[in-house]
């Protein structure tokens, strides 16, 4: 069974067992539309009576009719089944150079860099930040230092200039 982590059960709502469900705005509509939501580790089903949105998510579950039962249910993750939950668009990366996160950098006279972890965007350019042997660097990323991209062994191919690892 494959779930999604859709947001968290909040604080109980009112005396007759009902919840405030905090969720991500695109999988709203998803929630409202369900029959059954799983919550807590390990994700336990629970099948809705009502949900009602305008604001913050309410909702009630069968079973569950005071107070007292449905506090035992806050703070703890909610999931939908994937089949629960409509395609949601990946977001846009925020740099072009978003989608080499992870990927090493291979330089001659260079040991194998990465992996990087961020991308830092200046006014001018951008640089891949990294931490190697205990120090963190930050690579320029620049057109003109890039010779390639292997998608495939995740390695982004480079010219660098002497001595960047002795900055710092």
């Amino acid at each position: 069974m494959n779930l999604i982590e859709i947001g968290w059960a909040g604080k109980a709502h009112g005396l007759r067992g009902e919840i405030k469900l905090l969720v991500q705005e695109f999988y709203e509509d998803d929630l409202l539309a369900a029959k059954s939501v799983l919550i807590g580790e390990p994700p336990v089903p629970y099948f809705v009576e009502y949900l009602r949105g305008g604001g913050a998510i309410i909702g009630k579950f069968e079973g569950l009719d005071a107070r007292e039962q449905i506090s035992l249910l806050s703070n703890k993750p909610l999931y939908l089944m994937t089949s629960q939950v409509q395609a949601v668009e990946e977001p846009e990366p925020d740099t072009p150079w978003d989608t080499v996160i992870g990927y090493y950098i291979e330089a001659a006279g260079y040991p194998d860099l990465g992996p990087i972890t961020g991308i830092l965007d200046l006014p001018e350019h951008y640089l891949a930040e990294l931490t190697h042997e205990g120090k963190d660097l930050l690579i320029p990323l620049h057109e003109n230092l890039v010779e390639a991209i292997d998608e495939d062994a995740q390695r982004l191919i480079m010219v660098l200039p002497g001595g960047l690892l002795d900055l710092g």
